[in-house]
């Protein structure tokens, strides 16, 4: 199975980095942003009978910080 974690911060936490670049991209392009959030994004791949309940688990307890950060995990289609 193959997933794709997206982590980001939560509303309302500051985000030091999505801010910087916010301020480059407005210098460089001349115009204002509303908004320019940055984030984490990891490729998972793993075959297991439970793979969604450890992907979920490996979102949730290993690769964000539930206080300050959601994730977002969009599976593959077997398809592909």
């Amino acid at each position: 199975m193959k997933a794709t974690i997206i982590v980001k911060p939560k509303k309302g936490v500051l985000d030091p980095q999505g801010n910087a670049i916010k301020k480059v991209a407005e210098n460089y392009f001349g115009v204002i942003f509303g908004e320019i959030r940055s984030g984490k994004y990891f490729e998972v791949e793993i075959e297991h009978e439970n793979a969604k309940n450890i992907i979920e688990q490996l979102a949730s307890k290993i690769l964000s910080n539930e206080i300050i950060e959601d994730y977002e995990i969009i599976y593959e289609s077997r398809n592909s």
